[in-house]
């Protein structure tokens, strides 16, 4: 009875500062037009509009319904705080103390931007390799709040944060999360179709922590070092061909042609060999299926968690169908071993880095000295 009292407690003070209404509501807006609007290049999941004292985001259904979005005011003007409330489906006041991360690719956000600082709990920290991050969690500044698809409510209610970033799913797992009164904003750069889609979310992490010009700035120079990549890349004649994936309980998974990887090796100048299917998610295949696409391909990118070192040897004892394929019998398989690379929780801010790690693998020629960050050819027997 005490603990449902202190929530009900924490919840109706915390409303008093933002407000949260269902995302179906109707088409509401102020009547004020925006100073100016921030319309991101490649992301497609959000835009930001700028007034005096308070910016509007305005997020874009994840799952592609046009007639729905959910608008979030960040107001720095107290004096506009009623105003804005009753136009809004959540109001939050700048600036932000403290805020919950579910994800590891959230803390490296933070960290691009130096606000690791206000990132007061995560969820399953053993897979957040950040020092800062495990530092506080050992020492009890920062909280650990479970799972990522089912946080505690209780320990977040009584951290009293600012709000917790999620990433979207279709059957929503936060509803209590809201009724117990912690804002809960959506990230949905994952369902970016384009590297630098993905990449652009920095600057929606960055108007949330008060950094909006500075993550305009980084995303700015990021771009400008993968479109120049690209560009140089689009005038090699030589395209080698290129598949991906592997075996899970019996099932290849690979990218459609229309996904984030099919548009990485179209910019890195590959094949992909899939690249002609529709759709942005995963083909899952079986074994017959695709050694008769893949078996004679050039190269083979190889994304995995591993515990040890990725060797040839252990690829052959990992399943050895894998030696069937031309990739492996010419020492062409590309690897990222997420577990030493940190891939996942580096890598979507680092697109431009990742673009040159893979031209370096299927272009050695194009700039010889390159050492890669990510993704590099198996050099071990």
């Amino acid at each position: 009875m005490i603990r449902l009292i202190t929530s009900f407690v924490f919840a109706s003070v915390l409303l008093m500062a933002c407000q949260n209404r269902p995302s179906n509501r109707s088409n509401q807006s102020s009547n004020v037009q925006p100073d100016s609007t921030y319309t991101p290049r490649h992301a497609k999941g959000f835009t930001i509009n700028y007034f005096d004292g308070y910016s509007q985001i305005v997020m874009n259904d994840p799952w592609g319904d046009s007639s729905k979005s959910e608008t979030l005011v960040l107001v720095s003007d107290t004096t506009k705080l009623e105003a804005v409330k009753k136009a809004n489906d959540l109001v939050l006041v700048q600036p932000v103390n403290k805020w919950i991360a579910l994800s590891s690719t959230m803390v490296n956000y933070a960290n691009s931007l130096e606000m690791k600082q206000t990132i007061k709990g995560v969820a399953e920290p053993q897979y957040i390799a950040d020092a800062y991050i495990q530092q506080g969690i050992a020492e009890g500044t920062i909280k650990d709040v479970g799972l990522a698809v089912a946080p505690d409510v209780e320990v977040m209610v009584n951290m009293e944060p600012d709000f917790m970033m999620v990433s979207p799913f279709k059957d929503n797992h936060f509803n209590a999360v809201k009724a117990a009164g912690v804002p809960v904003i959506t990230n949905a750069d994952y369902l970016e179709h384009t590297p630098l889609g993905r990449a652009e979310w920095l600057v929606f992490v960055g108007e949330l922590l008060g950094k909006g010009n500075k993550a305009k700035r980084l995303f700015a120079d990021i771009e400008t070092a993968y479109l120049d990549v690209k560009e140089k890349v689009a005038q090699l004649n030589e395209k080698p061909s290129i598949f991906t994936g592997h075996i899970y309980q019996g099932i290849w998974h690979t990218p459609a042609g229309e996904s984030y990887m099919a548009n990485f090796f179209k910019d890195a100048g590959c094949n992909y060999i899939y690249r002609e299917t529709k759709g942005t998610g995963s083909l899952s295949l079986d074994y017959e299926t695709i050694i008769e696409k893949a078996e004679d391909t050039d190269y083979w990118v190889l994304i995995i968690n591993h515990p040890t070192d990725v060797t040839y040897t252990e690829i052959a004892r990992i399943d050895n169908r894998y030696t069937d394929f031309s990739a492996y019998k010419n020492k062409k398989i590309i690897v990222t071993n997420s577990s030493q690379s940190q891939y996942f929780e580096k890598g979507l801010l680092q697109p431009h880095i990742v673009l040159k790690d893979l031209v370096h693998a299927v272009h050695p020629a194009f700039s010889p000295k390159y050492q890669p960050a990510y993704f590099q050819l198996i050099s071990k027997e």
